[in-house]
């Protein structure tokens, strides 16, 4: 290899590694050569108030045969869409979650004696989104009285989580600064910049409503469903050199 290649193969090895090691920052090496770093992990919680809740809402129907079971199931998911729509929730708002039709054999007192009754059951599954979150209540009480008779899930989220998603790691990306500082300091040190830093996760956590629904709502006063906030957390891992 000629000198002027080795030069230029040397130059280009040196760019790789500053570009690996964190935008030029310098490190030192210890006594035993190994690079003098300082790694920690920060961390982050982020809340912030729902926009959006989803909300699924099942109608299920039993039958002694496959054709009874799915026509009650249509009749009954029919008339509950009719009613969402009636209530102001647009077709995009309105979703299938799922379908399913299964069968199962029922015995008296729960002994198998002699074939038992084979039922039926149709399942569907409607998701709804809407941005009326003081509202979703009296949804679920028109929901009900429309035929829905399960209520899978209840959750406020965030129609765009990433603006928290940001601030949860820079966040993250302060503390674990902060730590360094902090270790380098008790240490008779100084931190000379950031060599490395990656992200670890990133989550965004809905806020679920736990409380179970009582079987008699849609009768009387509204049902009361207040939403809390949602939480973004963010973890990332840096190094510093020293």
């Amino acid at each position: 290899m000629s000198r002027n290649k080795l030069v230029v193969f040397v130059a280009v090895v040196v760019l790789a590694t500053l570009a690996v090691s964190g935008c030029g920052t310098q490190v030192k090496t210890g006594a035993d050569g190994e690079p003098r770093l300082i790694q920690t992990y920060g961390e982050a919680e982020v809340k912030g108030a729902p926009d959006l809740a989803r909300i699924g809402l099942a109608v299920e129907t039993r039958g002694t045969s496959a054709e009874q079971a799915v026509e009650e199931n249509a009749r009954l998911a029919g008339a509950l869409v009719e009613a969402l729509k009636d209530f102001g929730l647009s077709e995009d708002e309105i979703k299938t979650g799922s379908y399913r039709l299964y069968s199962y054999r029922e015995w008296f007192d729960g002994r198998p004696d002699g074939e038992g009754i084979l039922t039926y059951q149709a399942t569907n599954e409607v998701i709804v989104s809407t941005s009326r979150l003081d509202e979703v209540g009296e949804l679920i009480d028109l929901a009900v009285k429309a035929g829905a008779n399960n209520i899978n899930f209840i959750n406020f989220e965030l129609e765009n989580s990433q603006e928290l998603q940001l601030q949860a790691l820079k966040l993250a990306t302060e503390q674990a600064e902060l730590k360094a500082d902090a270790i380098a300091e008790s240490a008779g040190e100084k931190i000379s910049g950031l060599y490395r830093i990656r992200e670890e996760r990133t989550e965004y956590m809905p806020y679920v409503y736990r409380q179970e629904v009582a079987a008699d709502m849609g009768m009387g006063a509204t049902t009361p469903i207040m939403p809390d906030e949602v939480t973004v957390r963010a973890m990332v891992t840096a190094e510093f050199a020293f």
